[in-house]
């Protein structure tokens, strides 16, 4: 008995859990315009993670290894020449991925902070088979480089892409 027990018991969290991933994905602007199917598929790809208030997820120089999704609260990115904060439904990490270079912000959670990570290699495959989120994506990560002024495309321009995509 206790066998079993353990056994359903196991299988209601992993249902649970998939019906809080799939929450708090559908809670994501990238992610709306895609089919049931394409949203199972980035599921499985996909981590949670929680930070705490005043936690710091990446320092600026750090090799990426992630893009982030914000499902729930709040973080700040500090760049040298300003600070964003971006909440609910949000994403960051992308333009360090696509450019193959080191973090260019140090990013702070102000509250706890519900998050979805992607590892890099899921990113390329991912934007590979999916074009119209690589747009989406490339849209973004061009509008931010052009909202943190030169210094931040000067960074990129001279950064040293890292080695490996890890």
């Amino acid at each position: 008995p206790v066998a079993i027990i353990s056994s359903a018991f196991a299988e209601e969290v992993k249902r649970r859990d998939f019906v809080v991933t799939w929450g708090m994905l559908a809670r994501v602007p990238l992610f709306a315009h895609l089919s049931a199917g394409e949203i199972a598929d980035i599921m499985r790809l996909l981590r949670a993670r929680t930070i705490e208030q005043g936690e710091v997820l990446v320092r600026r120089g750090d090799a990426a290894s992630s893009m982030y999704f914000i499902t729930a609260g709040e973080v700040e990115i500090m760049l040298p020449s300003q600070h964003v904060r971006l909440g609910d439904g949000t994403f960051f990490g992308e333009i360090a991925l696509l450019h193959k270079t080191k973090r260019s912000g140090t990013v702070t959670a102000m509250r706890k902070t519900r998050l979805l990570v992607l590892d890099v290699q899921d990113f390329h495959a991912l934007i590979a088979r999916m074009p119209t989120l690589a747009e989406h994506v490339h849209t973004t990560a061009k509008a931010r480089l052009a909202d943190t002024g030169d210094l931040a495309a000067a960074e990129l321009a001279q950064a040293e892409p890292e080695g490996t995509d890890r």
